[in-house]
């Protein structure tokens, strides 16, 4: 294997009858550091123009089937953002149905309060009319002559 050495990569795109540009990307597809010693086997590989070619086809491959397989993670993911969102509208609605539930509930808390204040009331009423009921029943148990004298 003869090593070749060039000065320059200018130099060696002028050995190979091709741009700088197009040096540059052969050498980044063939993985060749352009370092300014070459083997014969880096110059053919620089050189060559249909092994270029197969490695950018390969490359466009691959390429398009990095691309289908991003395209179904991509259907994939939304599908289950998709689902996640519908789980949270679920979930939301659920709350609101929740928050309407506990306002119904304290609204029908206050009511009972308020009856049971108001039952309690009437009880205390009632118990203070019999109070004074009684009390003028201990007081018209007197005799008849007691009440006719008195």
């Amino acid at each position: 294997m003869t090593e070749h050495k060039f000065n320059s990569i200018s130099e060696l795109a002028e050995h190979l009858k091709i741009s700088r540009t197009t040096l540059y990307k052969r050498a980044n597809l063939s993985d060749i550091n352009l370092t300014g010693v070459y083997s014969d086997e880096q110059l053919e590989l620089l050189s060559s123009v249909h092994q270029t070619v197969q490695q950018l086809n390969s490359s466009t491959e691959q390429t398009g089937q990095l691309s289908e397989q991003t395209e179904q993670q991509i259907k994939f993911l939304n599908k289950e953002i998709s689902a996640k969102d519908n789980q949270i509208k679920f979930l939301s609605d659920q709350l609101k149905e929740k928050d309407l539930q506990i306002s119904l509930l304290n609204k029908n808390l206050d009511q009972a309060q308020q009856l049971q204040l108001i039952a309690e009331q009437r009880l205390t009423e009632t118990n203070d009319t019999l109070i004074e009921y009684q009390g003028n029943e201990n007081n018209a148990k007197k005799g008849f002559w007691h009440r006719l004298f008195s």
